[in-house]
């Protein structure tokens, strides 16, 4: 086009009818940041009564599945009948099945609300082992495994001991769903100069080849014979994953001869870094009759 030709007219048209356009375009701009904002808004205010109504959850469950676990244990451990000495003791195998899973619910919903501040505390992680020990004895025995706990030197860490205790709760937990009967599971601890190593090996059948990583999505259920139970989400090792995660860390899973290994890193800190808690452990309490704290 010939600018020679264009009048003056035509030009002011034109550069008007181009502001406009542009004012246009502007006010749509500002239109869709506000409903942005207004959305954004909602959406804070959503996660927040979700966090609220977790937390009430959490306690609606915690304390009377507390006063359970614990009013089941003094029953298996008082009862002179026999008979009610074994009911008892399926009572609590239920109840902690139960506990577990909810667990596990808990800490999926708390990881996808970005909900997993970490409380450091100085932990001691063979006395974590000896409560998930104790904790899963029921499957243990059913199965009748060997389970073994070794160590390289201390194993006194800082880190956040409900964390640590749920995913060692959730490796353990695996290594006996998957493991073969009468067979053997090692748990052992050692740290390098960035890391504290938690190492989880099993004889059970395995991971097949291109499955590694399909472990860790949410309600994903691995099965390839016979020692798959029926019980389950599907959620601990995406819960583990997601809490290695948080503290740092990394897993990973491999087959080393006959034993399927999984592998945890979890980042050394600092103690001048971080804010040590009083080191609660993973244990509920409640008071009994004689006003003594009551541990299971």
């Amino acid at each position: 086009m010939d600018i020679s030709t264009i009048t003056d007219d035509k030009l002011l048209q034109e550069i008007g009818r181009r502001f406009h356009e542009k004012k246009s375009s502007i006010d749509e701009m500002e239109e869709m940041t506000k409903k942005l904002l207004v959305l954004n808004e909602k959406n804070k205010k959503s996660q927040e009564i979700k966090s609220k109504f977790l937390s009430l959850v959490k306690n609606e469950f915690n304390n009377p599945m507390s006063s359970l676990l614990n009013l089941v244990n003094m029953m298996v451990k008082k009862s002179q009948d026999p008979k009610l000495a074994e009911l008892s003791s399926l009572m609590k195998m239920e109840l902690l099945k139960l506990d577990f899973s909810l667990k596990n619910i808990f800490c999926a919903s708390e990881i996808e609300a970005g909900e997993i501040a970490n409380d450091y505390s100085m932990v001691k992680i063979k006395d974590i082992y000896d409560e998930v020990t104790n904790y899963f004895s029921f499957l243990i025995e059913e199965k009748s495994l060997e389970i073994n706990y070794s160590s390289d030197g201390s194993d006194e860490i800082i880190s956040d001991s409900q964390k640590v205790n749920i995913i060692l709760l959730n490796l353990v937990s695996n290594a006996c769903e998957y493991s073969y009967s009468n067979s053997k599971i090692d748990v052992s601890f050692s740290s390098d100069d960035d890391n504290y190593i938690i190492r989880v090996e099993d004889m059970g059948e395995g991971i097949l080849e291109g499955k590694e990583q399909d472990i860790y999505s949410s309600f994903y259920h691995y099965e390839s014979g016979n020692t798959r139970r029926t019980a389950g989400l599907g959620l601990g090792l995406s819960v583990a994953s997601g809490l290695v995660e948080s503290l740092d860390g990394s897993i990973e899973n491999f087959r080393q001869e006959n034993k399927t290994v999984f592998t945890v890193k979890i980042s050394k800190v600092d103690e001048k870094d971080v804010s040590l808690s009083r080191g609660i452990g993973s244990n509920e309490f409640i008071f009994d009759d004689s006003e003594e704290m009551v541990e299971f």
